[in-house]
């Protein structure tokens, strides 16, 4: 720390490639390039990171749209915060526009001077900036491949993704992208989305492109790349029908306009629905569901609690992330996940097709789903008022407004259909204990 100092034995990365899901294996840019680096460079970096952030801190330097890699901030957050602002726009008759951006290599392509640069523009101490010019500069990297590893390569820009500085370093980098009163942003690391209201569906694209021509100078003085045809637009609107509108352009190539779109892990339809959302977290938890069978099925001799714990730590998470913000979607889509829920419960315990869900559920002491919603979604939401982020302190809405009945907070107070019926159900006698 007073030499400034860091070592050249920690800056070789080994770099392992990860697949990236849905994509073809046979183009190297769908790996996603994970450094295994030195144990005794991450407590460097750890204390690094403790002074960076404190200063970050000290000073309120990052932006208040930026959720990611920040204390109390999670992508729960950052969703209910970009649906509450659609749903804003349902009660007012708006349409909401919202432009995904996807940034290309976004750690792996930051311009160590123009970090360094920023850096001194925020007036992080001149100590603090050599040691991490010595830590950014005369890095290498070896890519390692079934056993097999390359020769060393230097690496030019960009931070190993692996290391602890990394997402805080990419935050300043970013940390003065463009903003415009027309338009909010919502950044969460390198996930970015601008988002506009108006009841003309044309305003909306004007704004949108007004930002994109912002964004460009801004982009390219930086040297940031994005992947024009990975960038999507999406209109959320309660209207039957919008009208034929041009396409947004970023960098001479049209941006392509869905009607469905995953942000943060969380599908996004243009009503907010949820519907592609809640078949496609059944579809992921019956693939996690199913590579455990050999541990949670009926034949295991794996003890119930133990089963049980392995549903709540590794099945239900995948089911039911990001519950705050749709707990509150139609009563369909509840039955769709309490059904799910039932069968695992039903496999745990290796229960006869006779027995009733409550008896599972009361003997098992687990919650239906629609309960398990109302407690997290409680418990999330008066944990907000704790969080200093001003863009998170929404203001009330009557709950009794047709417009606000599916706004995620009112998932607190929801009243579901707890156990569905099931065709074969019958009402002959059930055992009341299942030996739990």
């Amino acid at each position: 720390m007073q030499n400034c100092y860091f070592p050249n034995c920690w800056k070789t990365a080994v770099v392992v490639p990860i697949p990236k899901p849905n994509s073809d294996l046979s183009l190297p840019q769908n790996y996603r390039p994970i450094s295994l680096l030195s144990c005794l460079s991450k407590v460097f970096e750890s204390v690094l990171l403790r002074r960076l952030n404190q200063f970050l801190d000290d000073n309120n330097i990052i932006i208040s749209e930026q959720f990611g890699f920040r204390k109390k901030l999670s992508t729960n957050h950052q969703l209910v915060r970009v649906t509450e602002l659609i749903h804003d726009g349902f009660e007012k008759s708006e349409t909401t526009g919202a432009l995904f951006l996807d940034i290309a290599k976004a750690f792996d392509k930051i311009w160590h001077d123009g970090l360094l640069l920023k850096l001194m523009r925020l007036g992080v101490s001149a100590q603090l900036i050599k040691i991490l010019r010595s830590y950014l500069t005369s890095r290498n990297f070896q890519v390692r491949i079934n056993h097999i590893i390359s020769s060393p390569r230097p690496i030019l820009s960009g931070c190993a993704q692996g290391n602890l500085l990394s997402p805080t370093l990419f935050n300043i980098y970013v940390n003065d992208i463009p903003k415009t009163r027309s338009c909010h942003l919502a950044i969460f690391a390198d996930d970015t989305a601008i988002l506009t209201k108006h009841k003309d569906p044309h305003t909306i694209i004007t704004r949108l492109q007004h930002y994109i021509s912002q964004l460009q100078l801004w982009l390219t003085d930086w040297k940031i790349k994005v992947n024009p045809n990975k960038c999507t637009c999406l209109l959320f609107s309660k209207k039957h029908y919008i009208p034929p509108l041009p396409n947004l352009d970023i960098f001479g190539q049209p941006v392509p306009r869905l009607y469905e779109y995953k942000y943060l892990e969380l599908h996004l339809d243009p009503k907010l629905s949820f519907n592609i959302h809640i078949t496609n977290a059944i579809q992921k938890a019956t693939i996690v569901s199913t590579q455990l069978s050999s541990l949670v099925a009926r034949w295991s001799t794996l003890p119930i609690k133990h089963k049980l714990l392995l549903y709540k730590a590794i099945i239900r998470p995948v089911l039911m992330y990001g519950s705050q913000v749709w707990g509150s979607t139609s009563l369909m889509n509840i039955k769709k996940l309490q059904v799910f829920q039932n069968k695992q419960l039903m496999h745990i315990v290796n229960a006869p097709w006779y027995v009733r869900r409550k008896v599972i559920h009361d003997d098992l002491k687990i919650e239906p789903i629609s309960e398990f919603i109302k407690k997290t979604s409680t418990r999330f939401f008066n944990k907000i008022p704790q969080i200093s982020n001003e863009l998170l302190q929404i203001p009330a809405y009557d709950p009794a407004l047709p417009s606000s009945r599916k706004r995620p907070r009112t998932a607190m107070d929801a009243v579901f259909v707890n156990f569905p019926q099931v065709k074969r159900l019958r009402t002959s006698p059930t055992p009341s204990n299942l030996g739990v």
